[in-house]
């Protein structure tokens, strides 16, 4: 499983300039700089949400697309949880320990979760690990009515992380989409819908129970 998860999972921009329109290139880096801050504020004002998602990973060197979709929670700090419907697959973490469950392969991937996630990956801030006009340089690339388009680069590393663009909703500050770009050129594109800011969050969410007969592959650090 590839550290630009989901990968998640997540995350990349370059701002645009020119001599002869500065004063327009510095309305463009004051209105990232407002975006950022009320998208981090949305965030930051959220203690956990559910939605339902779908996602397209296309692999750069075979050009083939796999589609997914299922169900997905957040509750900081560090708590997610995604149910991929079809193909059927588990990812779990309570703050502490990362599970990959898939119930085909009957298997399950156990890892520490600060060896999965650090502040300078694409889903840090959702899980309350990182803020985003500290760990990531952001540009603004378009912008409608509706949404505006965001790229985030990590400030640390970020040849071995990757990008990360964002569809944020010009009204909520909802991220409904996100495309991740790691180093070696695939895309996983994440579409967000029916996003649920009041929806119960038990600690049974976050919780894994490997179940009978299935091999566990112990990455690294332990519970």
């Amino acid at each position: 499983m590839q550290r630009t998860y989901v990968r998640l999972f997540p995350v990349l921009f370059v701002l645009y300039s020119a001599f002869c329109l500065l004063p327009s290139a510095f309305a463009q880096s004051a209105s990232v700089h407002t975006v950022v801050q009320k998208l981090q504020a949305r965030y930051d004002s959220t203690a956990g949400f559910r939605a339902d998602f779908r996602q397209e990973v296309e692999s750069a060197t075979l050009g083939q697309k796999v589609t997914a979709h299922g169900q997905v929670y957040f509750r900081k700090p560090g708590r997610m949880r995604w149910e991929f419907v079809e193909p059927e697959q588990l990812m779990v973490s309570d703050g502490k320990i990362f599970w990959l469950y898939q119930p085909s392969e009957k298997q399950v991937l156990k890892t520490p979760f600060q060896s999965a996630f650090q502040s300078n990956t694409p889903v840090s801030f959702l899980l309350g690990i990182g803020r985003i006009d500290q760990d990531f340089t952001v540009s603004l690339t378009s912008k409608t009515p509706e949404t505006y388009s965001l790229r985030l680069l990590a400030k640390k590393d970020p040849e071995t992380i990757g990008a990360l663009d964002l569809e944020v909703m010009t009204k909520t500050f909802d991220i409904i989409q996100a495309t991740i770009t790691d180093p070696l050129g695939n895309t996983t594109r994440l579409w967000f819908s029916h996003i649920d800011r009041k929806a119960p969050l038990k600690d049974e969410l976050f919780h894994f129970t490997i179940p009978p007969g299935v091999d566990v592959v112990d990455a690294g650090g332990g519970a």
